[in-house]
């Protein structure tokens, strides 16, 4: 049997809405696994978060985290890592450029530290951030490596704040940022640091052909991936904008098992 990489989004993708993983997709994914394929998170989450669900499913591959900056392989030394950080001067730019007055918070993370303007108990729970060392207070008082991502919360998010934001961005070329969907959340990352990347070098590593790569996603940030990857899925719970980047639609959502029938027509 040919073997795939099979790159899989944690939140709206392999997880519910209650950030489970179902009995029958846990499963499904974990006897592929065992035949031989790779099973593969790719989150914008941090590794902390990726690697627990990762143990949840029972299998052992690299894991894309933090969009694409960091690719790593839990236990396995002889992986050359990816990593790709944002410069800590530009960002320091950049937000002071934005203004902390129009912020309710800022994270700022390397592997091992988080920075947070503020506590957050949503931001704490979302990102796991009681398994990592927490510094609160303005990040760039601290910090003192180059971090692997930045994440924003603003306060009273409209169309003209966006619009503002992104023409501070566009300032500093490299540089983008991604609004979640319905929130006041938005994210930087950069041109040469998306998950399409980090499948990429997982790929390559374990010399699976483009022509056996799964992608499965739901949001802005899946879109890279879901445009690259041979055999692409689409949530139909997900963002509608993102849909034209992928080849497949699943007939269920993220809480009905979606990614199990999907996989099935790649993968029979």
């Amino acid at each position: 049997m040919d073997k795939y990489l099979i790159a899989l989004d944690l939140d709206g993708t392999l997880l519910t809405d209650d950030k489970k993983i179902t009995p029958k997709t846990r499963d499904y994914l974990n006897a592929l696994s065992r035949d031989g394929h790779h099973i593969v998170i790719a989150t914008g989450r941090p590794l902390r978060a990726a690697y627990a669900y990762q143990q949840e499913l029972g299998v052992n591959a690299p894991i894309v985290s933090y969009n694409g900056a960091l690719s790593s392989f839990p236990g396995n030394n002889n992986f050359p890592k990816r990593v790709r950080t944002f410069d800590r001067n530009v960002l320091r730019q950049i937000v002071t450029e934005i203004g902390y007055e129009i912020l309710g918070n800022l994270m700022v993370e390397t592997e091992e530290h988080v920075y947070l303007l503020r506590h957050d108990e949503e931001l704490n729970t979302f990102f796991w951030n009681d398994r990592g060392i927490i510094h609160y207070g303005d990040p760039f008082s601290k910090l003192e490596e180059d971090p692997l991502t930045l994440i924003f919360l603003f306060n009273n998010l409209n169309d003209e704040m966006r619009d503002c934001v992104r023409k501070v961005i566009a300032k500093f070329p490299g540089y983008y940022i991604r609004f979640w969907h319905l929130s006041g959340y938005a994210e930087l990352y950069q041109d040469f640091s998306t998950k399409k990347e980090g499948i990429e070098h997982i790929a390559k590593y374990l010399n699976v052909p483009h022509s056996h790569i799964i992608a499965a996603g739901d949001a802005e940030n899946d879109k890279e991936m879901l445009g690259w990857a041979n055999h692409s899925i689409w949530m139909i719970n997900g963002v509608q904008s993102v849909r034209d980047y992928a080849k497949m639609t699943t007939t269920e959502d993220n809480n009905n098992d979606g990614l199990v029938s999907a996989i099935k027509r790649v993968i029979k």
